[in-house]
């Protein structure tokens, strides 16, 4: 990126706000066409994170990975995950495909990152254990199951699309840095080491739990079409039930 470009950038910004900063009137500034602005550039977002690593006031600039985020919910609710392009995402984010590459660099990493933050995924992640096993276990359902009720067009789309075995799903789960089963087995081998579970393999009574979870929440209104159950109240039935056996 050239100290021209940078300079004419600033000079708009300051003149006309961050969202007076445009391809258009940068090239017409500097008398080049806008292609080459773009390529010598990288694209209007990197050209406010350049000013603003410089100190120019170019506005909320750590907000962009969240709009990209809000925007790949939308396209790939709509289109799936295969199908969904980096562009289309980006023109819904309202940046610059660089940025969204800057960000997850690449389609496979915006993937990943989108699957992590789903909130089932979410919620288990930063589940941490008390000396309460039912109430953790009764919290972390409760949070699951809300979440898996808000996301649902989204959990029943990952659900078709482990079934239909895509290579694009296979490759994000295996780069994944966030795990359900590995974050559950985690929190019930605390508990367990603790003595508040009987003993066993851990990993299996997360898989126990977790399909509770997925059954309530993802495969009676997918297979049967069951209303989405109560959060709270099917939190307390699962849990119970869950613990008259792992106690």
């Amino acid at each position: 990126m050239t100290n021209d470009l940078l300079r004419a950038a600033q000079r708009i910004v300051r003149t006309q706000g961050p969202e007076g900063l445009t391809m258009e009137r940068l090239a017409k500034a500097t008398g080049r066409s806008r292609a080459t602005v773009y390529r010598q550039s990288g694209g209007r977002d990197a050209l406010l994170d350049a000013l603003a690593a410089k100190g120019t006031d170019v506005g909320d600039r750590a907000e962009a990975r969240e709009r990209i985020l809000r925007a790949a919910r939308e396209v790939f609710a709509k289109a799936g995950f295969e199908a969904a392009s980096v562009e289309e995402i980006a023109s819904a984010a309202n940046v610059g495909v660089v940025t969204v590459y800057r960000h997850f660099g690449d389609k496979d990493g915006l993937v990943t990152a989108f699957v992590d933050e789903l909130g089932p995924r979410r919620a288990v992640r930063e589940a941490r254990a008390s000396t309460d096993v039912r109430a953790d276990l009764q919290r972390l359902a409760e949070q699951m199951l809300g979440t898996m009720r808000e996301d649902g067009a989204l959990v029943r789309l990952m659900l078709l699309e482990a079934l239909k075995g895509g290579s694009l799903l296979h490759r994000v789960r295996a780069k994944s840095p966030t795990r359900m089963l590995t974050s559950l087995t985690a929190l019930l081998r605390v508990h367990m080491a603790a003595g508040r579970l009987r003993e066993g393999d851990p990993q299996v009574l997360a898989q126990a739990f977790g399909g509770m979870v997925m059954a309530f929440g993802v495969l009676g209104p997918v297979l049967r079409g069951d209303p989405p159950p109560d959060p709270e109240k099917t939190a307390q039935q699962l849990t119970a039930l869950f613990l008259e056996g792992a106690q």
